[in-house]
């Protein structure tokens, strides 16, 4: 079984979104005649709590170390703790989700649509192509995880590594473009977590390694939606080293692989992605300066920033690290993964 890095909490009751995904996910193997039990684990991970998945077939019985999490995205299949034993239970795996699962090391899976893959010694259930109703994320926790909250607890966390201490409300909002009430219910959703995120007094922080794992969960499965990119080629600059190279105007910071290049992360970046926060006036000059031209398969990539006023200054003309590792780990490419965890803290 694999060892956990972080110890976060006891789980003596699972929150009602991971309840209803295990006990789905156990009838719905009932359905296919496979006894099974789940028994919780010690550690709870944001949105996920650990566990084990007993199948039990008459004569043996098998023990799978597991994860259940009630959605599933990208970023979680490295974040979340795992190795070739470990399973997710979550509520609902797609064929290409398996796939992504199996390059990422995971063992196997179950979801409450009744999809499952669960292999070991003398045990082999297959069962893929069923759909099934999608669990919803309680409204209460979802705050500081929606396309409004997402830039709140962005801005907080952001600025709590920057100036060690956590920013009033207002500032929050000014920084994130959010309204003092969106402000007011991120905060009280993290004060009102179980366990809490942040204390009920000083707004301190109690588990922000567990905020960060979560909101780049959320960040990843939301951004095509919430903050698209569009792609460019540019008659000035060939390749991304002529970004990596460029002073670019006010309001453009580099993420992704070239923020971690111009770092001095040791990657050749394949694309430029670009944050930009800008007017139309730095649009202009940042379109000028590169010759830009809109091209579906154009290697640079321009993303409308998430905060209407960056909370920190910015490090070298990048985006935040936290912002860097979502992007790192949005790429979906195993070679980025140590970079991303021996310069932008992941895997903690």
């Amino acid at each position: 079984m694999f060892k956990y890095p972080e110890r976060m909490a006891n789980v003596e009751h699972a929150n009602n979104a991971v309840r209803a995904v295990i006990n789905q996910a156990l009838s719905r193997l009932a359905d296919l005649n496979v006894r099974a039990e789940w028994t919780d684990g010690d550690n709870i991970y944001g949105h996920a709590v650990s566990g084990t998945l007993t199948v039990d077939t008459g004569d043996s019985r098998f023990d799978f170390p597991a994860i259940t999490s009630p959605k599933i995205s990208p970023a979680d299949l490295s974040l979340l703790p795992h190795d070739p034993q470990t399973i997710l239970l979550t509520d609902r795996v797609t064929p290409a989700r398996a796939q992504e699962l199996h390059q990422r090391g995971w063992g196997g899976y179950a979801d409450s649509a009744g999809n499952a893959s669960l292999r070991s010694d003398g045990l082999v259930i297959e069962m893929t192509g069923k759909r099934g109703p999608e669990a919803n994320r309680p409204a209460s926790s979802a705050a500081p995880f929606t396309k409004t909250g997402l830039p709140v607890t962005f801005t907080l966390l952001v600025a709590h590594d920057f100036y060690g201490h956590t920013p009033s409300q207002r500032s929050l909002a000014m920084s994130s473009g959010a309204s003092v009430g969106t402000v007011n219910r991120v905060i009280r959703a993290l004060r009102e977590r179980v366990p809490p995120i942040l204390d009920e007094e000083g707004n301190e922080f109690l588990r922000l390694s567990a905020l960060e794992d979560e909101w780049i969960s959320a960040y990843s499965a939301m951004q095509p939606s919430a903050w698209p990119e569009e792609r460019f080629t540019s008659d000035v600059w060939k390749n991304p080293s002529d970004v990596l190279d460029a002073v670019l105007p006010p309001g453009a910071l580099l993420g992704s692989e070239i923020a971690a290049a111009r770092l001095g992360a040791p990657i050749r970046p394949a694309s430029a992605l670009i944050h930009f926060d800008g007017d139309a006036h730095q649009w202009k000059a940042l379109t000028r300066q590169g010759r830009l031209r809109r091209a579906e398969d154009g290697w640079i990539r321009i993303r409308p920033a998430l905060w209407k006023t960056l909370p920190v200054p910015p490090k070298n003309g990048t985006a935040p690290k936290l912002l860097i590792r979502a992007d790192l780990l949005l790429e979906n490419d195993p070679r980025l993964d140590e970079i991303r965890t021996q310069y932008f803290g992941a895997d903690r």
